[in-house]
């Protein structure tokens, strides 16, 4: 089958929350963060909600990939990126098998919020924290003052 590129849809957000889980669900840090098997379920919902959001953030783009049947993928042209109308046959004709957001660089003087992550209670905010802020710390050795992709922010 062959496969096509296309933006996501709010639809898509289930799909990309199983794909996320898929890909991090036995990651190390993951687990340590969310430690109980109980809460993998609720952050599966999380993820999905923050995809939804994403999803409709000016300041995000989320693209997906779609398996879709050759005899669709005949018929899409080369700009589909920005063909919003063939959305629902997309969705209905093609399967989710990849995603990739993009977070628009900010301007300091530009007032702008990132839709907020709400994780789910028995979360382990010590190490999601410390994580939070290494990751930070990271991204400010490496590009300073630069306009980049935005630092995580947690709620308090």
């Amino acid at each position: 089958m062959p496969l096509l590129l296309t933006r996501a849809h709010k639809a898509d957000a289930g799909r990309i929350a199983e794909i996320h889980m898929a890909a991090f669900g036995s990651n190390a840090m993951l687990r340590a963060q969310f430690p109980m098997p109980a809460l993998h379920e609720a952050l599966k919902k999380t993820v999905k909600a923050k995809a939804a959001a994403d999803i409709d953030d000016p300041k995000t783009t989320v693209l997906v990939v779609r398996s879709v049947p050759d005899s669709y993928a005949t018929r899409v042209q080369s700009d589909s990126l920005d063909q919003d109308e063939d959305a629902p046959q997309q969705q209905e004709e093609g399967f989710v098998v990849a995603f990739a957001k993009w977070s628009h660089p900010v301007a300091d003087d530009e007032e702008y919020t990132e839709p907020p992550w709400v994780f789910p209670e028995g979360t382990n905010w010590d190490i999601l924290k410390d994580w939070t802020r290494k990751t930070e710390e990271a991204q400010q050795r490496a590009l300073g003052g630069a306009p980049c992709y935005r630092m995580l922010t947690l709620p308090l």
